[in-house]
């Protein structure tokens, strides 16, 4: 890998960091790689970049004045798109091993320690999961952190300072509930329902979140703030309804949790008169500017009702299978027409934030439970990755094409292997890890080279970011001593839950 005039990083008081300033009118030609794109012959080719997009691709491309980028016996594709995680949790891996959603919701989500880190740790946290997401091929993120209400406005905006340290797009969806997280199950069924507290008033979240918007609007080209109501079933119908006309006023995009618990049925029943997704609809939930993460227990109708709303659902097949949370219907989601999308999930659910790993998952998981030719292919699932994602980010991303931002990724060659545009795909999804990432751009700039990152000082990063979770496992026997508080009561809903017939088909037909 030869570079002309490489980037380098600097460090400043508030944390490692890289110019993100460009000149007017800069040039970089990535020559001679592979080009590797949904609706592209795979073949060399060059790719022109002005200004963080991609003008020209094509042989023997002219570039004066350009930085040149060697790319020769390289693979080059577009960058992937990790359209749902919570980087307040990248410092949890494995934190819970045998613990269904709900279950886990208590001991990760809502009592975890990346419920309450500080503006420093979210900084840390976001870093370690962006260094992890760059080195393995990951340009863009969309990532919906959970941040303390005592130091809201300085929390976030240490999120958005790491991804713009380390050089990634991301679109952050600040997180927020006002409901108690046991009101979000269908505790009637064990006998147990009653109402309790509400952990925030309707104006009081709305007069918090709405200065994180305005601060972040067209602040910085890669990074995009969004609103992230946790749920339905997390959030009171007020907020919920106060969350889209804020997004509407505000002209920015929401992102939310849409059925990921069997436990959300019973619940919607008696709380939303039947169907979660018509409620949404009946309160102008379901836009081209909303994107649903996991999506799993729908029924038919539903899923019909998405497709003719032009929806955007966001599969995280790992953590789904980690929690043992459902089999989401990507089959019949694709054949309605809804746009899917791929998500790692938090790593205190998935373990990981290798998009690589998701990529298999989602290729094979529906294969036990749907007829082969419902079966998503490899091409199919990257086209996930891509244009799902570019969906969901409200963005061009996704093709090495003119128009596009120049958001690459340069692999190795040597255990991937040349090969025709069908079986480096099936390279691609079923046998890469990462390991093959050698260079990637965001934006047009460089964030990684020869497999190091040159944004800013990874090494350094780690180092502080393990005191921060060598004081978090400190915690663990008083939050499992709490948890056990509870956890029987939850076990008794788990059972009830599973014991219900919803009536849903999950074979494809």
């Amino acid at each position: 890998m030869r570079h002309r005039r490489p980037r380098t990083g600097r460090c400043s008081s508030g944390g490692c960091s890289l110019s993100t300033e460009r000149p007017a009118g800069t040039r970089t030609l990535v020559r001679g790689g592979h080009l590797f794109d949904l609706e592209r012959p795979f073949e060399p080719g060059d790719i022109l970049i002005e200004d963080g997009a991609i003008v020209r691709v094509g042989r023997d491309v002219d570039a004066a004045n350009a930085r040149v980028i060697d790319a020769t016996g390289m693979i080059v594709m577009p960058g992937l798109i990790n359209a749902h995680t919570h980087s307040n949790q990248s410092i949890e891996k494995g934190l819970c091993d045998a613990l269904p959603l709900d279950a886990w919701m208590v001991v990760a989500s809502y009592g975890g320690a990346g419920a309450t880190l500080g503006p420093r740790d979210l900084y840390l946290s976001t870093m370690v999961g962006a260094l992890e997401m760059v080195s393995t091929g990951t340009t863009a993120v969309l990532d919906c952190p959970r941040c303390d209400p005592r130091w809201f406005d300085d929390g976030m905006d240490q999120i958005m300072f790491a991804y713009r340290d380390v050089g990634m797009r991301a679109n952050v969806a600040a997180q927020y509930s006002d409901l108690d997280f046991l009101d979000s199950l269908p505790m009637a069924l064990i006998g147990e329902d009653r109402p309790r507290a509400r952990t925030g008033t309707v104006p009081e979240i709305v007069a918090r979140i709405e200065p994180y918007l305005e601060r972040w609007r067209d602040r910085h080209p890669r990074l995009r703030p969004m609103l992230g109501p946790s749920s339905l079933p997390r959030c009171s119908t007020e907020l919920f309804a106060a969350s889209l006309e804020v997004a509407r006023r505000h002209e920015v995009a929401l992102h939310t949790h849409l059925l990921s618990a069997k436990s959300q049925v019973p619940l919607a029943r008696s709380r939303y008169g039947g169907s979660t997704v018509d409620f949404l609809r009946r309160m102008g939930g379901v836009q081209p500017w909303t994107s649903f993460a996991h999506a799993i227990w729908l029924d038919d109708e539903e899923i019909s009702l998405l497709g003719s709303l032009g929806a955007t659902v966001v599969h995280n097949p790992v953590s789904n299978l980690k929690l043992g949370a459902g089999i989401a219907p990507v089959p019949a989601m694709l054949r309605a027409g809804v746009a899917v999308a791929l998500g790692t999930d938090g790593a205190s659910s998935n373990d990981g934030q290798n998009m690589f790993e998701t990529l298999k998952a989602a290729a094979i998981l529906q294969r036990p439970s749907v007829p082969q030719d419902q079966w998503p292919t490899a091409l199919e699932t990257l086209r996930m990755c891509w244009d799902g994602g570019s969906r969901a980010l409200g963005q061009r991303l996704g093709r090495i094409a003119p128009e596009f931002r120049a958001d690459l990724v340069l692999l190795r060659t040597g255990e991937l292997r040349l090969a025709p545009k069908e079986q480096m795909a099936n390279q691609l999804v079923y046998a890469e890890l990462g390991r093959s990432v050698d260079t990637v751009l965001v934006d047009g700039e460089v964030v990684m080279a020869g497999s190091r990152i040159v944004s800013v000082d990874a090494d350094a990063l780690r180092v502080e970011a393990q005191r921060l979770i060598d004081g978090i496992w400190s915690s663990l026997p008083a939050r499992e001593a709490r948890f056990a508080e509870i956890g029987p009561t939850l076990a008794r809903l788990e059972r009830e839950v599973r014991s219900l017939e919803l009536g849903f088909s999950r074979d494809g037909t």
